[in-house]
């Protein structure tokens, strides 16, 4: 389980600092416009400050046109007077914490990283802290009380200055003071003496992987993908040509595999890919009925929801990764009966035990949260209360604040879980009632 912790500050709608923990099965809860969807998706931006060739902090032109329409967006209420901060905390073959302070300079009309505080146990420097000159660290309340961090000035194409402070394992410390260029978050820190360690270091929060809550519908008919497809896509849209190269040139286990899954959901319900003269179709079977059904005239909650099978199906074919990925998924339980996200949370269970995939989800499900509470009280099945992590999002002098909610060993939430939260079928069921009592008393 490679990504164990994130941090915001200061980022989007959370003003002040939120610390989030990880957990196999971590579930993010809140009402409409708490803020959940930016909590849930933050791991998708930090990513994006790994990997790249690009000097900005964060190299968002990868999350797509629609992520941002500008870098300032992603300062609470706008404001970039004040830093924000983004940080994860990273286990498994490459284990390492970083945080990063990232401040918009006018001047350049450009984001950069005015405060890196970089940890790891792999490597002589246990802790690196650079910080970039003139930015100061005097802070002066604004007029709303909130810090404003005074800004240096910053002329275009001038290089960047740094003070730079480490600590070593032995106990020995350094310090200098000099240019320091950034690819993303990753600072490059080769010819700094003490700190050579750090250039060779691979930084990195593994595979990180997103699903939105409108995922694309198959269409009628498909094409074979020339190559073997891997990717799922943020909609699902890779969907239909992954179970199409399966049938076509894997010999179908990964289709074999998904219909397990499937059918604890619609029980004597099958998929199949079948030729379609030079395409293919995505078609229901059911037990009994040789008749063929075109999943695109089937329901929209079966649609919505094979994207969610196939992924786990394929994670499980593939066997235990060397960098565990983390599964993001926002509202798979949307066309769905209640029965089924029941039979969801079983499912994130299930795939997090057998392949070490972490699952973060947002959710508006009472039953997918009773089905997880239920395993962990459950006796001798494997599943412990450290394997869920339950967060609320919630509003609060208009902020984004988590609460995160523990559960214990058989399945209570403790005394964090807000007031009235999922009662709505409470009150409706003894309105109900009560109008009945009225409608009997006036009848007799």
């Amino acid at each position: 389980m490679p990504l164990r912790k994130i941090t915001l500050e200061n980022y989007r709608c959370f003003r002040d600092r939120q610390e989030i923990e990880l957990a196999p099965v971590t579930v993010v809860l809140g009402k409409n416009n708490s803020g959940k969807s930016v909590l849930t998706r933050a791991p998708l931006v930090i990513a994006t400050g790994f990997g790249t060739t690009s000097t900005a902090p964060l190299d968002l032109d990868r999350l797509g046109p629609d992520a941002v329409d500008d870098f300032r967006e992603l300062f609470h209420d706008h404001l970039t007077g004040r830093p924000f901060k983004l940080g994860l905390t990273v286990e498994g073959r490459t284990r390492f914490a970083l945080e990063a302070e990232i401040q918009y300079v006018d001047s350049i009309n450009s984001a950069v990283v005015s405060s890196l505080d970089l940890i790891s146990p792999q490597v002589e420097a246990m802790l690196v802290s650079s910080r970039l000159v003139g930015m100061g660290r005097e802070e002066t309340p604004d007029i709303d009380g909130i810090p404003v961090t005074p800004q240096t000035q910053i002329l275009p194409g001038e290089a960047l200055e740094y003070e730079l402070r480490w600590i070593g394992v032995e106990g020995t410390t350094g310090r200098a003071s000099r240019s320091v260029g950034f690819t993303g978050l990753v600072p490059d820190l080769a010819g700094v003496p003490g700190l050579e360690k750090f250039a060779d270091l691979d930084l990195s929060p593994g595979p990180i992987r997103y699903l939105s809550p409108y995922r694309e519908r198959i269409a009628r008919q498909h094409r074979l993908p020339l190559g073997t497809p891997t990717l799922l896509g943020t909609h699902g849209e890779g969907t239909p040509g992954i179970l199409a190269d399966d049938s076509r040139r894997a010999g179908g286990a990964l289709v074999e595999r998904v219909n397990e899954l499937l059918s604890a959901i619609v029980p004597d319900w099958r998929i199949a890919e079948i030729p379609a003269g030079p395409l293919w179709s995505t078609v229901l079977t059911r037990r009994g009925s040789d008749v063929l059904v075109n999943l695109a005239d089937a329901g929209t909650g079966l649609a919505q929801m094979l994207p969610i099978l196939v992924q786990c199906a394929m994670d499980e074919l593939r066997g235990e990764p060397d960098f565990a990925p983390l599964q993001i998924i926002e509202e798979p339980e949307m066309h769905l009966h209640p029965a089924a996200h029941a039979e969801l949370a079983d499912l994130y269970l299930n795939t997090a035990r057998a392949t070490k995939t972490q699952f973060l989800i947002e959710t508006h499900s009472e039953t997918l949260l009773l089905r997880l509470r239920r395993r962990i009280a459950e006796p001798d099945n494997g599943i412990t209360a450290g394997m869920v992590k339950v967060y609320v999002v919630e509003q609060q002098e208009g902020a984004s604040v988590v609460r995160r909610v523990d559960i214990d060993e058989l399945g209570n939430l403790d005394e964090t879980w807000p007031d009235g939260y999922f009662s709505q079928d409470y009150h409706e069921v003894r309105a109900l009632a009560a109008a009945q009592m009225e409608r009997l008393d006036d009848a007799s």
